[in-house]
């Protein structure tokens, strides 16, 4: 990994990756205490900053319930995806898993209470249709048969088979706190704001035919069309994330925060918009309901809301309806999922906190289900 690491400022052809990897992970800080500019797709190094200061680490390879394999596979596959040849471009997991699949405590229940954490979607490991070798980052890592019992824990999980051994958690977000007070004045902060629009949208349009245009174009049209609507368009990809007072400002000023899909059906704006208190508007199950189970809800209605194709055209009706009272219903409860679906300081304790994190969650979650395997 220090390897990948030092490799940083050729990992992208399009920006230098190298300042979104400093401080473990949660890249550059910004003005306010442990808010930091960090990069969408850093989950695995996130986590991996976490679990190493874990309180429930253990040395004692006996007593472990559950093996984590830190492996930055986000890093890797853009590190290895402009080898054209695939054999060349999948040696390296398959060194990897050769190795792994050799440890005793591999295969000790079979693999089944071992895990690895990606930062990038699971359609970057796994082959698609339409998809030829030459490709860049064409990969088939998540198939191997080495992997078939291990937990992987991503950002986007396949939701189209129900992929049993995947599980989504969320997007990170520029937040990471290392004490109670700093989540509670946040809190406070998001309840106190003064919500002067009825809607949102940050993100981009796409071009005609892709499999996202329809959402994009309805919702970027009625945004132009009313002044109830905030827009921020990002004409660049890097700019969702490198533009967080206007992110975050215009979510925190806005009731509800539309979520339509974009290159995948997830979005990191999800979870944007949960820090700002600002309720999410989806337009498919599968962008959060089918993703995010350890870390939302069982009812929907609770914190988000659902709008069907039929309804499209007709957001800001559908919107206007929902009482004042019930809105602020749903802020409170997305005041109170914001400890779970943030990354904490590494240098955190849990302690200090009091509250369980995206990875303290999903350790209980992943030690659960070990439990009802073994």
């Amino acid at each position: 990994m220090t390897l990948v690491i030092s490799k940083c400022s050729s990992l992208s052809p399009w920006f230098n990756v190298c300042p979104y990897l400093d401080n473990w992970g949660m890249g550059q800080p910004l003005s306010k205490s442990n808010w930091y500019n960090t990069y969408q797709f850093n989950a695995d190094m996130l986590f991996h900053a976490r679990a190493v200061n874990h309180p429930c680490r253990t040395y004692d390879l006996s007593s472990a319930r559950i093996f984590y394999i830190p492996l930055y596979a986000s890093l890797f596959i853009h590190w290895f995806g402009n080898e054209k040849n695939l054999t060349r471009r999948e040696a390296v997991w398959v060194d990897f898993l050769n190795h792994i699949s050799m440890l005793p405590t591999f295969q000790r229940h079979g693999s089944h209470d071992h895990f690895i954490v990606s930062g990038l979607m699971v359609w970057d490991f796994i082959h698609t249709p339409g998809q030829k070798e030459g490709e860049l980052h064409f990969n088939d890592f998540l198939t191997f048969p080495q992997l078939a019992n291990v937990s992987i824990l991503i950002i986007e999980r396949d939701a189209y088979t129900d992929a049993k051994n995947q599980f989504g958690i969320p997007y990170p977000s520029y937040f990471h706190p290392q004490l109670k007070s700093e989540i509670t004045m946040w809190q406070d902060e998001v309840r106190r704001s003064e919500r002067t629009h009825l809607f949102s949208f940050v993100g981009g349009a796409r071009p005609p035919g892709h499999i996202a245009d329809k959402y994009r174009s309805a919702v970027i049209s009625q945004c132009n069309k009313t002044e109830s609507c905030l827009l921020v368009m990002c004409k660049y990809w890097g700019s969702v994330w490198d533009s967080v007072d206007e992110i975050l400002g215009d979510m925190k000023r806005a009731r509800f925060c539309l979520q339509p899909p974009g290159d995948t059906l997830t979005r990191r704006s999800i979870f944007d918009s949960i820090l700002a208190g600002c309720v999410p508007v989806f337009f498919t199950e599968m962008t959060a309901y089918s993703q995010y189970t350890w870390y939302i809800p069982e009812r929907r209605e609770d914190w988000s809301v659902l709008i069907g194709p039929d309804q499209l055209d007709q957001i800001e009706e559908v919107l206007s309806q929902i009482p004042e009272k019930e809105v602020k219903r749903m802020r409170e409860v997305l005041i109170g999922m914001m400890p779970q679906v943030t990354y904490m300081h590494p240098n955190a304790s849990w302690q200090e906190i009091g509250f369980r994190d995206v990875v303290d969650t999903a350790l209980v979650e992943l030690t659960k289900r070990v439990r009802q395997i073994n």
